[in-house]
């Protein structure tokens, strides 16, 4: 490696994301638009239409969803403001469907209330909350039927259809979308020749881990590890094969650490190994029986046995006062001193 590892993976303090800020800029857009249409409709029902108490409720509904996107913006929580807005939004529908004797297109709004909740919610949270919608609404049609004139002839039948028909296109709408989203994420977040965490998925579940860790006062060991003479064999037997090698490695660090601790590929013969609530000396034993664990037989690859070993070099830190800058570079110290000791060991906390 010409280049130190520290320099060419560091990274600034402020993590990825990811799909917390894309939900966070999309929720933002959508809860201006109904506040804006709820705003709108109040000013309608208020001046032009008479209707006072619906008026009153529709304005009552703008504030609650300015306040839920200002605790959005000041917060950052989006779960909370999605549930006062989903809430709100279905009261407010019942309501408006109740004022109105279900006259006055007032199932339309029964019908964006879907699109509101799976959006906002999801399938798993949005699901029953929707059915109990619809529960709210069917024992409204039925109790009143023979009272509301709106109701008479097939409006009924067309009401409760329309509600299941947009219900389930949201529904599997939504499901799709997440379904693409995860696979997208875990191409995202997985290093696609051996299927661990890759550098992305590395930094967000360290900032995550110190973060639990600080609270607890423990502290947590970063273990930097290369493949000695990666290259060598490479030239040696072909990339095919240093690929096998890579995926072997990889096997077997899986085999010598905890459930808990997290392996990734930096890229190339780079690994990173973050080891959860482990601290001085304990933190070396760790990164020994990874050293013991790859080398204790060579790799057996299309008839080729390759011997393989690896250097790593050990950084323990105080979640506190130590992020992860400050934890590669004490570890990527300790890594070159081990390869300038002749590789094929430990050198570290």
């Amino acid at each position: 490696m010409n280049t130190p590892l520290a320099r060419r993976w560091r990274v600034e303090s402020d993590t990825d994301l990811g799909a917390d800020s894309r939900r966070f800029w999309l929720a933002n857009c959508f809860l201006i638009i109904v506040a804006l249409t709820s705003l709108a409709y109040a000013l309608i029902n208020f001046f032009y239409f008479k209707a006072i108490p619906l008026a009153v409720v529709e304005l009552g509904f703008f504030v609650i969803v300015v306040l839920a996107l200002a605790d959005m913006r000041v917060n950052r929580n989006i779960e909370r403001s999605a549930w006062v807005t989903v809430l709100s939004c279905g009261l407010l529908s019942a309501f408006f469907f109740w004022y109105v004797q279900a006259g006055v297109s007032a199932a339309v709004w029964t019908v964006f209330f879907a699109i509101v909740n799976f959006f906002l919610l999801g399938t798993r949270k949005g699901l029953p909350v929707y059915l109990v919608f619809f529960a709210v609404i069917l024992s409204l049609t039925l109790s009143y039927r023979n009272d509301w004139p709106a109701l008479s002839g097939a409006a009924l039948t067309n009401i409760l259809g329309a509600m299941m028909a947009f219900g389930a296109a949201a529904y599997y709408q939504e499901r799709s979308r997440e379904a693409a989203y995860h696979r997208i994420e875990a191409l995202a977040n997985q290093d696609s020749l051996t299927g661990i965490s890759n550098r992305r998925h590395f930094l967000q579940r360290f900032e995550r881990v110190r973060q639990a860790l600080c609270n607890l006062d423990r502290p947590y060991a970063l273990v930097l590890i290369d493949i000695d003479n990666f290259k060598a064999i490479n030239d040696a037997h072909g990339h095919a094969v240093g690929d096998q090698v890579i995926v072997a490695v990889t096997q077997r660090l899986l085999s010598a650490v905890r459930a808990q601790d997290l392996v990734a590929r930096l890229g190339g013969e780079e690994f990173c190994v973050l080891l959860y609530d482990c601290g001085d000396g304990a933190a070396w034993r760790r990164a020994e029986k990874l050293r013991l664990a790859v080398g204790v037989e060579p790799v057996s690859v299309e008839s080729q046995s390759v011997h393989v070993t690896i250097s790593a070099g050990v950084a323990v830190g105080d979640p506190q006062s130590q992020g992860f800058n400050e934890m590669f570079a004490d570890a990527d110290v300790h890594l070159y001193a081990a390869k300038a000791k002749g590789r094929d060991q430990v050198v570290g906390q």
